[in-house]
């Protein structure tokens, strides 16, 4: 069976796609397109997937209508990113997009719309569910471990570094929760296996004026659906000298154990009544595309489930929006 592939666009993780094509035997990237003007689309050219027969884009309105395509993927400015899910979905093919898959819920509803209509598959890059640490914090809670989970606290926290023109602004960017807490958001809902109902938050900027649409620092407080608590935080202020560009963590405290992912995302770790304290064993990593491609055999489910792209940004800019109101929604 082969798998044809079109890439939109390289602002974001293009390679949790790209990089699955060598591996899937029919797989092949068939075509890339610019995600907006200044597109130079060399982290696609200098890719080991792309090949002198992959055709070449100034924008992917054309692509859609010329290729034969199976799947998209999506790496747009974040603010542009609806605008290809809706024309991928309506030409009938799957979508891989890079979150968050859009910056205004109207957007959003409008995705899920499409989505349903056609009868396509969506997913997001939330390519952290397949990290060995976070799988096994998750395997963790399923087999009991920790009882019934209760507390969650997550953290996302980055280098600033170079970033793009369209952080500036809010309405190119759509802001820190989307792009950043959504990974932890993700993982402490995920993980827990437990849905969120309610969210307050605040975010600012207070470190880089360069950068005003850019808020550097955030917390979000969310209500399980079992009236426990979930707490995120994130930051851009990880100085230059840390060794890994990014701090993930996430601690699960629960009715008869506590699992703690630490060690920036590589050591899970589990504490139980009565037990000695211990490192849980990780599988080897999977490959995001490769997993998809399994669901599309019907060999396994794909690591997010239908549906949840859309409601897990759902959550982070209801997230956003309590942060600017100063409002706890309901979710």
């Amino acid at each position: 069976m082969s798998l044809r592939i079109g890439q939109i666009g390289t602002d974001g993780h293009q390679n949790m796609v790209l990089n699955g094509i060598s591996q899937i035997e029919g797989a092949k990237l068939v075509a890339c397109a610019k995600g907006h003007d200044g597109d130079t689309l060399d982290k696609v050219r200098n890719h080991s997937s792309f090949t002198p027969t992959t055709q070449v884009y100034d924008n992917f309105v054309d692509m859609l209508q010329n290729e034969d395509l199976d799947l998209v993927s999506i790496c747009r400015p974040y603010h542009l990113n609806a605008e290809a899910s809706i024309a991928a979905a309506e030409k009938g093919l799957d979508i891989v997009s890079e979150k968050p898959i859009a910056t205004e819920l109207s957007d959003l509803d409008a995705i899920e719309q499409a989505v349903k209509k056609n009868n396509v598959r969506l997913t997001a890059m939330f390519g952290m569910r397949l990290s060995p640490a976070f799988r096994a914090a998750k395997q963790a809670v399923q087999e009991g471990l920790i009882g019934t989970p209760l507390l969650a606290t997550g953290q996302k926290s980055y280098k600033f570094g170079s970033r793009a023109e369209f952080y500036k602004k809010r309405e190119t960017y759509g802001g820190s929760i989307p792009w950043v807490a959504i990974h932890a958001i993700d993982y402490a809902r995920w993980v827990a296996g437990l849905e969120y109902t309610q969210v307050a938050a605040l975010h600012g900027n207070l470190n880089h004026p360069d950068y005003p649409g850019c808020e550097d620092h955030g917390g979000i407080l969310l209500k399980f659906e079992n009236g426990g608590t979930a707490m995120i935080n994130l930051d851009y202020l990880r100085p230059t000298t840390a060794t890994t560009h990014g701090d993930d963590r996430l601690r699960v405290a629960g009715s008869e154990g506590i699992v703690e992912v630490t060690d920036c995302g590589t050591r899970t770790h589990l504490i139980r009544e009565g037990e000695e304290p211990r490192d849980l064993p990780l599988a080897e990593a999977e490959d995001f595309l490769v997993n998809l491609y399994d669901e599309r055999m019907g060999k396994s489910q794909h690591i997010v489930g239908p549906g949840e792209a859309v409601r897990v940004t759902r959550i982070c800019l209801l997230a956003r929006e309590a942060a600017d109101k100063n409002q706890i929604l309901s979710l």
